[in-house]
C-alpha cells in the first residue's frame, strides 16, 4: 500500500503526494545530476610498413677463429655473429680469456636510407657474476677507423665514437652532433677484461650474456624514451 506525504504549495496550501511520485521525482533528479554527453568523430589510422632503413650486417671478422676449441677431430671456436632474417636482430658469441681480449669489427650498423639517423644503444640486462674489477665494453667506431690500444699492463682503446658499458644498465647515444648518414655504417668492437685468479667456468662452458637494444631515430635532437 503506497504511503502519502504532505507538501506545501507556494500559497501555503497543503497537498498530498504519493510515494511512487516521490520515487519518480528522485529518479529524474538523479538522472539530471549524472547525465553525460558523447560526441563521435570518425578517424582512421593506417599502417604502411617500410623496409628497415638501419640494420645489422656482419663485420670483417665475423666467423674468424676465436680462442680455444674442442672435439675429436678438433674444432676451433669462432667469433659467432648471427643476424636475423630481416637484419633487425643480432647475436654475438665470443670466447675471451684472462687479461684483455679485444674483438675488432665483429658487426656493423648500416644506414641504407636517404637521411641521417641518431643511433643509441641501451643495456637492459647487464653482464653479471663476472669477477670483481672485470670490464666489458662495446665500442663504436666510424667506418674504417684505425684502432689503437695503449697503456700498460691493461691496454685501452681510443678514437671511438661511443663506449657502451655491458656491466651496467643505461642508454648511450653515438655522438651528439655527428649522425649516421646515408650509405654509412658504424663498426662494433668488443673489449673484455677478466683479472687473473678467478674461476669463470672456462672448462665447464659457463656463459655470461648481456641483452641490449639498438635504438635509432631520424629525430636527431630527441632522446629515446
Amino acid at each position: 500500500m503506497s504511503g502519502n506525504n504532505l507538501i506545501v504549495n507556494n500559497d501555503g496550501r497543503k497537498r498530498r503526494i504519493t510515494t511512487p511520485l516521490i520515487a519518480l521525482l528522485i529518479a529524474v533528479v538523479i538522472s539530471i545530476a549524472f547525465a553525460s554527453v558523447f560526441v563521435y568523430y570518425p578517424m582512421a589510422v593506417t599502417l604502411q610498413p617500410a623496409s628497415p632503413p638501419v640494420y645489422f650486417e656482419t663485420g670483417s671478422n665475423a666467423g674468424a677463429y676465436d680462442l680455444g676449441g674442442s672435439g675429436t677431430p678438433y674444432t676451433s671456436n669462432t667469433i659467432s655473429v648471427s643476424i636475423g632474417s630481416n637484419a633487425t636482430s643480432l647475436t654475438i658469441i665470443v670466447h675471451p680469456t684472462y687479461q684483455v681480449t679485444y674483438y675488432k669489427n665483429v658487426s656493423i650498423v648500416y644506414n641504407n636510407d636517404g637521411k641521417s639517423y641518431k643511433v643509441c644503444f641501451r643495456v637492459n640486462t647487464p653482464l653479471s657474476d663476472l669477477p670483481p674489477n672485470s670490464k666489458a665494453y662495446l665500442y663504436i667506431y666510424s667506418q674504417g677507423y684505425a684502432r689503437s690500444l695503449s697503456d700498460y699492463p691493461t691496454p685501452t682503446p681510443s678514437g671511438y665514437l661511443a663506449q657502451i658499458d655491458l656491466t651496467s644498465t643505461g642508454t648511450t647515444c653515438v655522438g651528439t652532433t655527428t649522425f649516421l648518414g646515408y650509405n654509412q655504417f658504424y663498426e662494433m668492437d668488443l673489449y673484455i677484461y677478466i683479472p687473473e685468479g678467478y674461476n669463470v667456468g672456462m672448462t665447464s662452458g659457463t656463459t655470461y650474456t648481456a641483452n641490449l637494444l639498438l635504438i635509432y631515430t631520424p629525430q636527431t635532437s630527441e632522446t629515446p624514451p
